[in-house]
């Protein structure tokens, strides 16, 4: 578990290093799974040495939400502030992300020839 960490790790850090250095605009850490993604599926193996981790991370990943909880109260005030605004732009942003999420795996299984329908 330990080079899987590392591997996660490095893949972070490189993101991070990328965006820095080269000024980009998005976070180091979206960059570094981009990386990790490429990395996946030009080494195969990679997956064996990460498999155990990934599947850890994602059963306890509700321990995640915790520091994002912990922030919700340490703000509580922009609530009152900002509130409306706030649930209006989860409620869009998780319908856009849904609706496209839903396009893409539909182009997807069209291009792979997997949804077809057999009658």
């Amino acid at each position: 578990m330990l080079l899987a960490l590392f591997i996660l790790l490095s893949f972070q850090v490189l993101g991070e290093g990328v965006v820095r250095l080269l000024n980009l605009f998005i976070p180091g850490p979206v960059l570094g799974m981009v990386f990790f993604l490429i990395a996946l599926l030009i080494w195969r193996p990679m997956r064996g040495y990460v498999e155990n981790l990934t599947n850890f991370i994602t059963r306890h990943l509700s321990l995640f939400y915790v520091p994002a909880g912990v922030g919700m109260i340490e703000y509580f005030d922009l609530f009152g502030k900002y509130g409306w605004g706030m649930v209006l732009t989860i409620i869009l942003s998780t319908t856009v992300t849904i609706v496209t999420t839903a396009l893409l795996f539909n182009w997807l299984l069209k291009i792979t020839g997997k949804g077809e329908t057999h009658d």
